[in-house]
């Protein structure tokens, strides 16, 4: 079963969790980003044309979806480019190349946590004898491409990594300021500190050179 006790989402997520939650989505069948992009003022568009999205007018925005392509692809892309609109609203022409591939990063972040919330496959998740064949299942369940999914639960085990590691520090923080009440360095070495407990050197340590 996976334990997800400890998780705590992204702003981003977070932020369309709570959206979900008030529109009472629960489950992958509930999903309908046609209904996020109109409750964004957002109009969806399907065309025998690349997928991409278009400023109409001041603030007003449509989203081409290709429907040549598979329908689960064509999820995967309408909530990429919603995920644009959304968090990059404007003419993006002019920015550097290095801000374009993070607005991709961001973009292809927001079509994850909106197409598989991480409390959904909580609630699907099914052991299974392999990573593929988990993939494979959770892929069916949320009507996505099993690329996309395997990619997904890449996002969901680093994020889990960084909040172990983050919690393992914070417990290691703690349980070194319990016998000490602060500490300074030494003015003229750097590489030592001193621990004070109750207005007394207790004892002193040494720490990487500034």
């Amino acid at each position: 079963m996976l334990q997800l006790q400890y998780y705590r989402p992204t702003p981003l997520e977070a932020a369309i969790v709570d959206f979900y939650r008030k529109n009472h989505v629960k489950s992958p069948q509930d999903i309908d980003l046609e209904m996020f992009a109109w409750d964004a003022g957002v109009w969806i568009h399907y065309s025998s044309m690349p997928t991409t999205h278009i400023e109409t007018d001041h603030n007003m925005y449509s989203i081409i979806v290709d429907n040549r392509l598979p329908w689960e692809l064509q999820k995967v892309q309408l909530a990429h480019e919603l995920g644009h609109v959304l968090l990059h609203a404007g003419r993006q022409e002019f920015l550097r190349e290095d801000f374009r591939a993070l607005q991709e990063w961001q973009a292809d972040k927001f079509a994850a946590y909106a197409l598989v919330p991480t409390f959904m496959i909580a609630n699907c998740w099914v052991e299974a004898s392999s990573r593929e064949q988990q993939v494979s299942q959770l892929a069916y369940h949320f009507d996505v491409p099993e690329t996309f999914m395997d990619g997904r639960l890449g996002l969901l085990e680093r994020r889990m990594q960084a909040l172990a590691a983050e919690a393992q520090l914070a417990a290691a923080i703690a349980e070194e300021r319990a016998t000490y009440d602060y500490s300074y360095r030494n003015h003229f070495n750097p590489s030592i500190e001193y621990l004070v407990k109750d207005g007394r050197v207790i004892g002193r340590r040494r720490r990487a050179a500034l």
